[in-house]
């Protein structure tokens, strides 16, 4: 894994929602919640559904509204089912004020 730049800006005043984009060849979403950065890939293990689409974060949790599972941000262990598989969950770190991603 490498640390891979992106444009969004570390300062979660700046970004209000859960944001998607591409990453290292990665499609990931970055959300701000509570005091931390996440960053998680955009694809549900259950069927595949698009975070971006149809998830919402709650704390450190990871709501799939496609079928209602459920995974902890801060392991990718599902905590509700459908799913029973993990979610790939990527370190997020800010440089120069710009947020960098582990992928």
């Amino acid at each position: 894994m490498s640390w891979q730049p992106t444009n969004l800006a570390a300062d979660p005043a700046s970004t209000s929602t859960p944001r998607a984009l591409t990453v290292g060849g990665q499609d990931v979403v970055l959300a701000w919640s509570g005091d931390a950065w996440y960053a998680f890939e955009d694809r549900c293990s259950h069927a595949g559904c698009a975070f971006s689409e149809d998830g919402e974060v709650d704390g450190t949790q990871l709501v799939c509204n496609c079928h209602g599972s459920e995974f902890d941000l801060r392991t990718g262990e599902a905590t509700r089912g459908p799913a029973r598989l993990p979610i790939r969950i990527f370190a997020v770190r800010a440089v120069a004020g710009l947020l960098e991603v582990d992928v």
